[in-house]
């Protein structure tokens, strides 16, 4: 169910979809808690946003909490199209391209700190684990469409840019995360509640507004201040 927001009355990303996600998947009740409850850490999951992005939404922003994971577990965070098998993948680890399903996506994992884009990988950051808050930022309005992310508030760099041609993905890029952990808990952050990367830092939100207008997300967290 789509929910507005006070941003022109857009329709946002705002808890992750319950309705198509793995049988390996637990939503908790407020729709931001996901726990893996697969027999092992073999089968890997993806879960999408309940609503995509909307293209009028120029920045996006969303945080990931670490709660719990195992040792040698795998956990994803990007943002992906539409997939027709959300079952034995990690975003960013697969590209399909035909008329009926293309697909895109990425993702920063935090057993290796690796970067995976449509298939192809290269070294990013820092990896992550329970305690740390990964941050997704997307800015999809000057010609330098770009992703970055942050570790526990801290800005760890331009990791790609987009696509030139945005058709595909206009209306249809959703905020995810995979995984492949056994006991692996995490939580999102859509702008409910202050992110890392703002409240830490004042000077940060304007190192943001330089790049033009807030995300529909950032400005309500900001007015939640």
């Amino acid at each position: 169910m789509g929910e507005t927001t006070l941003f022109n009355s857009l329709v946002l990303p705002t808890a992750w979809n319950i309705d198509d996600k793995s049988q390996f998947i637990s939503i908790d009740p407020s729709g931001l808690k996901v726990n893996y409850t697969g027999p092992n850490d073999y089968k890997a999951v993806v879960i999408l946003a309940n609503n995509p992005i909307p293209s009028q939404c120029g920045l996006f922003y969303f945080e990931i909490e670490i709660i719990n994971e195992r040792k040698n577990g795998i956990i994803g965070v990007g943002y992906c199209t539409k997939q027709n098998n959300i079952n034995d993948f990690m975003p960013g680890r697969r590209y399909v391209e035909d008329k009926e399903n293309k697909s895109w996506g990425c993702a920063y994992h935090g057993d290796d700190g690796n970067f995976f884009c449509s298939r192809s990988g290269k070294s990013y950051g820092p990896t992550y684990t329970v305690g740390d808050t990964i941050g997704c930022y997307l800015n999809f309005r000057n010609d330098d469409k770009m992703i970055f992310y942050t570790k526990n508030g801290i800005n760890l760099g331009i990791v790609c840019y987009l696509p030139n041609n945005l058709d595909d993905l206009k209306n249809n890029l959703y905020p995810c995360i995979g995984l492949r952990s056994q006991y692996t808990s995490v939580e999102a952050n859509f702008g409910r509640k202050k992110f890392k990367y703002l409240i830490d830092d004042p000077d940060k939100i304007g190192t943001i507004t330089i790049l033009g207008q807030y995300s529909c997300q950032l400005i309500e967290s900001c007015r939640a201040q």
